[in-house]
């Protein structure tokens, strides 16, 4: 390891900036790349739900896409600049900077954490530009304000609903309460497209 990066690495244990922090741990979680920019900004949304520390930084406002973060986008681009981050092809990942930076940090967290972090990530890092917005704008109906997506999309809700249920990724009563329909409702239109029933 050359000077350099050792005090990159020093520097960014110590500034004590928790979007930083955050940022590390979720790109590194479950050890693949996030698949671009927009689903950095949802990931992290949904987490500043769960974490008080994100809410407090982040400071998501609704905006063409649903929740967005100027500040999320400044501190993922600095973190790029100085070295820890990388983006090719629309994937975020770490460079070996972070990779190691990341190492620091986890022995540090709480596995609980941790956790939460591989959930999210594994949770929302394979659905579709579509099937993300869908769940966003269904589950927290105020980021709907200022979106130019949000009219194009409302018609197909449904069949973007139906496919995160597909894919495992919602329960029937979850899909009911997107879609604002009973649970019973979302059944029959399961066993009408031949789907195996998860309650």
């Amino acid at each position: 390891m050359g000077d350099n990066e050792a005090l990159e690495i020093k520097k960014i244990l110590q500034d004590e900036n928790e979007l930083h922090k955050f940022i590390i741990l979720l790109v590194n979680a479950n050890d693949e790349p996030i698949n671009g920019k927009l689903k950095l900004q949802k990931m992290m949304f949904l987490l500043s739900d769960k974490l008080e520390a994100v809410k407090e930084k982040s400071c998501y406002d609704a905006d063409n896409y649903g929740p967005h973060s100027e500040i999320l986008d400044k501190e993922a681009q600095y973190l790029k600049q100085i070295g820890v981050l990388t983006s090719s092809m629309g994937k975020i990942a770490l460079t070996g900077t972070g990779k190691k930076i990341a190492q620091e940090l986890y022995m540090n967290e709480d596995d609980k954490l941790l956790k939460v972090l591989n959930n999210y990530k594994s949770f929302l890092n394979d659905m579709t530009q579509n099937e993300l917005l869908t769940f966003i704008y269904s589950a927290y109906p105020d980021m709907t304000k200022k979106s130019v997506e949000y009219e194009n999309l409302k018609p197909h809700m449904e069949k973007h609903v139906m496919s995160l249920l597909k894919k495992h990724k919602i329960s029937a009563q979850r899909a009911g309460g997107l879609l604002n329909i009973p649970q019973y409702t979302v059944i029959k239109k399961m066993n009408a497209m031949n789907m195996i029933t998860l309650r």
